[in-house]
């Protein structure tokens, strides 16, 4: 919260605009939810964009975006010129959703599956990587990540995941500034708890292959 305080005073002192991208905030397993930044700024000085393709489905493409008042026309006008016609049925068909009670519903089901596949994962990450790999479990999103041990190379980790079947992304070209550190994002969202120990071990077997 200090932080978030500080980066608010910023961004007044500085006449700046901050893009809140409250991704995936619906699923937070430990704790109640983080106050948005939008709402510690009164929507001063704060752009909140918002989906519903995580939290519903992706295909749905359907997003939100709650504007700072004095942003509002030029927001609109830069609206209108990308796309004229948004898709109102759609739009009309997850207000329904919302209003008969059954989002909030949803997502509390949601959270309590994605915790227990979570938490699978992370247990069979424990018992058949943990000589290569160091999982950090998230206290909220649908990912983790998982630190390399002994200096291998996440990039190599990845093509050889990607020859036993794992899709396990490398996180070192997502540094910029800082030392790129070497892991790996694991998704969760998608499997049962009981689908997570096989793609474990072929991901044991990939990172034994690399290391040997």
């Amino acid at each position: 919260m200090a932080r978030r305080s500080e980066l608010l005073a910023w961004a007044r002192e500085a006449g700046a605009w901050i893009v809140e991208d409250d991704y995936a905030s619906e699923f937070r397993y430990d704790g109640p939810p983080l106050t948005a930044l939008q709402g510690l700024d009164g929507g001063q000085r704060v752009l909140y964009v918002g989906t519903f393709n995580k939290a519903i489905f992706p295909g749905l493409r359907l997003g939100c975006l709650v504007v700072p008042a004095p942003l509002l026309p030029a927001v609109l006008r830069a609206r209108q010129l990308l796309d004229r016609c948004p898709p109102s049925l759609t739009q009309a068909i997850v207000l329904e959703f919302m209003r008969a009670g059954e989002f909030a519903a949803h997502i509390r089901r949601r959270r309590a599956a994605y915790k227990a596949q979570r938490d699978a994962l992370a247990a069979a990450l424990l018992a058949h990587c943990r000589d290569w790999l160091e999982p950090h479990v998230p206290g909220q999103g649908m990912h983790l990540i998982a630190y390399l041990r002994g200096g291998a190379s996440d990039l190599a980790a990845e093509a050889a995941a990607a020859g036993q079947g794992v899709i396990a992304r490398a996180i070192s070209p997502l540094h910029r500034a800082a030392p790129p550190r070497q892991g790996l994002m694991l998704g969760f969202s998608g499997f049962a708890p009981e689908a997570m120990d096989g793609p474990a071990r072929r991901l044991r077997a990939a990172l034994a292959g690399l290391v040997s």
